[in-house]
């Protein structure tokens, strides 16, 4: 089965040739990559050119997201399935053997998802899975040898609180890919949140508990050059699935963890660079939207003199994996 690979990039040509060596290194044979370039002004097209591979595209976009380019690559590709790489991340070389695997075995599955090994500077977290704070539960004391096929319903609930699925751990069937629209345009941060929550409202997923994919977090990822933003859009888009559920009381009741979870890290985003007073607004309004005593307690200590405020972050640097 044909294998479309898209990697979308923008002024990484320090990092694309190994994203790009990674996919031609795959033991599963019938694929096609297809670069996108958003537009680079560093020298991303000459590097692409000097890789010499029948299987390797490049294509040149205008500089419009994330998004627009994940979508163009798409539009030219041939395969039956679809996945996609970050251009700062790697690919393991069973990586679409195995998801490919799952998906010849499970017909009534469109998309497969794998765990990933996450490094962050000198931090390296073997499993980012089971780091998560709710998809995680599905792993404890358990061992899944094989695909654990998630069902519609489950895998919206678990999207709805958290997104544990990476593009770059993804492998879609192009069909399902194109049933909802591809990536939204619109959407200049959290693309890939929003993207899944609609594929999971009508398509059965499956996990690999395998690390099949490395992500890394670049000085250059959105989430650290403009968090605010980042966080911000999250917030919004799980206030949009609050207002598109109305009267299902148990997915409103995820979108409101969910939205508890992300006050509280833009909040202590804020508290971080030492912005109390916008931190302090932002548990105000997450009061108002989902009525979480806790979250106006937060307020009140943001807002108490600096001498007497308690420590509103977590310890240890707990949330830096949920902020990823």
């Amino acid at each position: 089965m044909k294998v479309s690979v898209v990697i979308p990039t923008y002024n990484r040509a320090h990092s694309v040739v190994d994203a790009i060596s990674s996919v031609l290194a795959q033991r599963h044979g019938d694929l096609e990559l297809i670069v996108v370039d958003d537009g680079s002004t560093d020298d991303t097209a000459a590097r692409v050119a000097a890789i010499r591979d029948r299987r390797l595209h490049y294509v040149r976009g205008r500089h419009e997201g994330v998004s627009a380019a994940r979508n163009l690559g798409v539009k030219r590709a041939g395969g039956a399935l679809v996945a996609f790489l970050d251009s700062d991340d790697l690919w393991r070389r069973d990586k679409l053997v195995c998801e490919v695997g799952v998906l010849v075995h499970h017909p009534e599955v469109d998309v497969v998802f794998s765990d990933l090994e996450k490094r962050d500077g000198d931090c390296v977290y073997a499993s980012f899975m089971r780091e998560t704070a709710v998809f995680s539960r599905r792993l404890r004391g358990v061992s899944y040898p094989d695909a654990l096929v998630l069902e519609a319903r489950e895998m919206q609930l678990c999207l709805l609180e958290e997104v544990p699925v990476k593009p770059s751990a993804l492998v879609v069937r192009r069909e399902a890919f194109e049933r909802v629209g591809g990536f939204d345009e619109t959407w200049t941060s959290s693309e890939d949140w929003e993207f899944l929550l609609r594929l999971s409202r009508d398509h059965r997923f499956a996990y690999l508990d395998r690390p099949l994919a490395v992500l890394f977090i670049s000085p250059d990822s959105l989430h650290i050059l403009d968090q605010s933003r980042g966080e911000e859009a999250m917030i919004r888009l799980l206030l949009r699935e609050q207002q598109r559920l109305v009267g299902d009381s148990e997915a409103l009741a995820a979108v409101r963890r969910g939205l508890v979870t992300r006050i509280k890290h833009c909040a202590w985003h804020h508290i971080d660079h030492g912005r109390r007073a916008r931190a302090c607004r932002v548990y105000l309004r997450g009061f108002a939207r989902t009525g979480d005593v806790g979250l106006l307690l937060r307020a009140g200590a943001a807002w108490m003199p600096r001498a007497l405020q308690p420590p509103l972050t977590p310890r240890n640097g707990a949330h830096v994996l949920a902020r990823s």
